[in-house]
């Protein structure tokens, strides 16, 4: 079991900014606390990967996935990084934050660091801040959760275990996630056997 990301804080969006840029270090601002992320596995970054594939094949026009981005809220103490989100395009090619208000669907993948900020934080902060679709993603089986927001806070609305998820918000999509279950079960295969 992995130790849970180290946290400093209080902070707010400037003191996150003094960070700078880090292409070797993960940090988010979660409830006014810089959170440090360990590096995901093989296995998160390729399920994120089969996902954004799969997702950016089906979204309408004018639409795009961006992975791994800063996401500003008009909460100062807020800053996440989704593993991925569906923004306008005219966002996702741009070179400025993303802001919450423009983004449409969020998707974390679970780490085990960073699992209870992912089932507790995350959704409160999405849903605060409007993202109307909140997906939470899990290696352990595979198992997809989408949630809507409803008010100020998501409600479950189905739990996906197979080939295919399919969503009516934030767009009617019919979306093939049958690679990223497979490579989970080749996952769970592998560490079977590893373990005779």
């Amino acid at each position: 079991m992995s130790a849970p990301a180290p946290t400093y804080g209080p902070s707010t969006i400037d003191d996150y900014d003094a960070l700078g840029e880090d292409d070797w270090v993960h940090h988010e601002l979660i409830d006014g606390h810089i959170i440090v992320c360990a590096s995901p596995t093989n296995l998160h970054n390729r399920v994120v990967f089969m996902l954004w594939a799969a997702l950016e094949a089906v979204l309408p026009a004018g639409f795009v996935v961006v992975g791994d981005v800063d996401v500003a809220m008009a909460d100062k103490r807020q800053c996440p990084r989704p593993d991925l989100i569906v923004v306008p395009r005219e966002v996702g090619e741009g070179r400025v934050r993303t802001q919450s208000d423009d983004v449409r669907l969020a998707v974390e993948v679970l780490s085990p660091g960073t699992a209870r900020i992912d089932r507790q934080n995350k959704p409160r902060i999405y849903a605060a801040a409007g993202i109307p679709s909140y997906w939470l993603v899990d290696l352990e089986p595979f198992t997809i959760v989408e949630h809507r927001v409803t008010g100020r806070w998501y409600q479950e609305v189905q739990r996906v275990t197979g080939d295919q998820i399919s969503v009516t918000e934030p767009f009617d999509l019919m979306i093939d996630v049958s690679e990223a279950r497979a490579a989970t079960v080749r996952a769970e295969s592998t560490r079977s056997r590893n373990r005779r």
